[in-house]
């Protein structure tokens, strides 16, 4: 047997004879920096794993803003949870599953460098791209900010059916956005201001003009044209 394996066996020797306490403080003066990054990595590699299943964020079944709405601020959304929880019951949504949401909490004014409008306007623009959001309700000077976006490359001609499209353009609900280099204009919205559930809801003043339009990045937009049916039904 070589000197080496000699103290070796010495030393497994002396540790197996060491009182428990000495045992740990033996262990941690040796393996000190193993163990700090052996637990460092266990517990990323936990956080990773729940990041991506408990922690993780439900999915959108369904996602519209409504704009400087008369909810804006508010306290009191109970109005709000019943109206979404009523499209979700309707579409048969499972809001145990996905995330339902009509969010009222914002309002950005497009001529304002103001800080907090276009922290707005950054949040609205990437929910639009990221396809997290599948209706916006606004201001005509709100909805056409979002044109440059390229939130309604799909129009509400594609979108809706023949006889829907007919219906709604026939009552001139149908909102046409001029462009001037092109000089067409192109049917992006709805007027909603006297859609009896919105009416209902009072989420906008009756003298309000206001505009729906469905964000064609999202992958939901058959979702987003059964919510438009939904606000123009007499509850």
């Amino acid at each position: 047997m070589s000197i080496r394996d000699e103290i070796r066996e010495e030393n497994k020797k002396n540790f197996k004879e060491m009182p428990f306490d000495k045992k740990v403080k033996h262990f941690w003066h040796y393996y000190k920096v193993h163990t700090i990054v052996a637990i460092g990595l266990i517990a990323f590699i936990v956080y990773f794993i729940l990041l991506q299943t408990v922690l993780a964020p439900k999915p959108f079944g369904f996602c519209a803003y409504a704009l400087s709405s008369n909810y804006y601020m508010s306290e009191d959304l109970t109005p709000i949870d019943t109206f979404i929880g009523g499209f979700a019951d309707r579409l048969g949504i499972d809001t145990e599953e996905y995330q339902v949401v009509f969010d009222t909490s914002n309002a950005v004014n497009p001529d304002s460098t103001d800080m907090l409008d276009m922290a707005v306007d950054m949040n609205i623009v990437h929910a639009g791209e990221e396809g997290n959001l599948d209706v916006l309700i606004g201001s005509k000077a709100q909805i056409d900010f979002y044109v440059i976006n390229g939130f309604y490359g799909k129009t509400l001609d594609i979108l809706f059916t023949e006889e829907m499209f007919a219906e709604l353009d026939e009552a001139g609900l149908i909102y046409y956005y001029y462009d001037e280099e092109s000089d067409k204009e192109y049917p992006i919205g709805v007027y909603v201001t006297d859609a009896p559930r919105l009416k209902e809801l009072g989420l906008y003043n009756e003298d309000a003009e206001v505009i729906l339009s469905i964000v064609s990045f999202s992958e939901r937009t058959d979702t987003s044209v059964e919510f438009v049916k939904y606000i123009f039904e007499t509850p």
